[in-house]
């Protein structure tokens, strides 16, 4: 007659090693290491970078065209003006980081074989690190001035841009985004047509909510996309300036609000991605150099960027704003 045993747990731990015969068993692991890391923001694959003009990168900018007036055809006069063309400049920025190797544990992962590639992860993960800082400073970085720096950091974009706008806890986030648009591209001083629409991922899913619940939202969002980076499809809302793509970007600042502390105001930008540049030093990317190694046999790596982000016109070209709504809290 059979037996049937109960079944139980057992601690795992306890068959760490196997030894039988014809059988040596050790454990193992997945070679892979699960990452799905953030390494950068969506703007920085849409701004235009520029080399820099030097340690504080310097632009002109004209904000007034002046003449032009009527007169007598019969006898005309005319009084000569200048169009004022003031200079601004940015200073200069570096990030930097470093990984370190130590000789003996390269050695040993070699003879071991174990994660053959961790080296080349370690050293593009040295410079992503650099890049997700890059990516969350050009919206957030601390700095206050471009001209006079008081910080290492950028002038985060949501700084420098000083067209403002809030979209109150009861107002349409649709209807607060395309009044700012149409507010713009009114200017009779400035020829403005902003290209996005940059917005926190939760202030996106209010958005979204608010178009669900809409009754008549067909000329506004339903049925409208636009492709941005790498083939990525967000929606887009019809404004004053054509249809503009609604990008979640997760690095826009928001803040509890001043006075309510179960709203929180989600971050938003309209913004014209071809006046927002970055000005940089020698290349585009990272340097990358390898230190060598000294007397306590360390293969040391150091990855360095220079360069800064400006928002050109940003009292006119770009508008940052507000979506106060109930917290909804972040992952990680």
């Amino acid at each position: 007659m059979s037996r049937v045993s109960q079944t139980t747990w057992v601690d795992i731990a306890a068959a760490a090693q196997i030894v039988a015969p014809g059988a040596l068993i050790t454990d193992d692991y997945q070679k892979e290491i699960t990452d799905a890391l953030r390494r950068n923001s969506v703007l920085d694959a849409r701004i235009n970078y520029v080399p820099a003009t030097g340690d504080f990168s310097t632009y002109y900018e004209q904000t007034e065209l002046n003449g032009g007036e009527f007169v007598d055809p019969r006898n005309p006069t005319s009084t000569a003006v200048s169009n004022p063309r003031v200079p601004k400049s940015l200073k200069v920025k570096a990030l930097t980081n470093q990984a370190n190797f130590g000789h003996y544990d390269l050695e040993l992962a070699k003879q071991q074989n174990n994660f053959p590639e961790l080296k080349a992860k370690d050293l593009n993960d040295m410079i992503n690190g650099i890049t997700l800082a890059h990516g969350k400073a050009l919206w957030r970085g601390n700095d206050t001035s471009l001209a006079a720096p008081a910080t290492l950091q950028y002038v985060g974009l949501q700084k420098q841009i000083t067209n403002t706008f809030e979209i109150a806890k009861d107002a349409s986030i649709v209807g607060g985004i395309r009044g700012k648009v149409a507010a713009m591209v009114a200017s009779e001083k400035f020829e403005l047509r902003p290209t996005a629409i940059y917005i926190d991922p939760i202030g996106h899913f209010y958005l979204e909510e608010e178009e669900r619940q809409a009754a008549n939202n067909n000329t506004q969002i339903a049925g409208l996309t636009k492709t941005t980076v790498g083939g990525l499809e967000v929606k887009a809302v019809m404004t004053s300036a054509g249809i503009l793509p609604i990008i979640p970007e997760p690095f826009m600042q928001s803040t509890v609000n001043a006075t309510d502390n179960t709203l929180t105001d989600y971050g938003i930008a309209i913004v014209t991605e071809p006046m927002i540049e970055y000005h940089y030093v020698g290349r585009k990317d990272a340097f990358l150099f390898e230190m060598g190694t000294v007397n306590d046999l360390q293969m040391k790596y150091v990855a360095i960027k220079y360069g800064a982000p400006v928002a050109k016109g940003a009292s006119y070209a770009h508008a940052s704003g507000k979506i106060v709504r109930p917290t909804v809290a972040k992952v990680g």
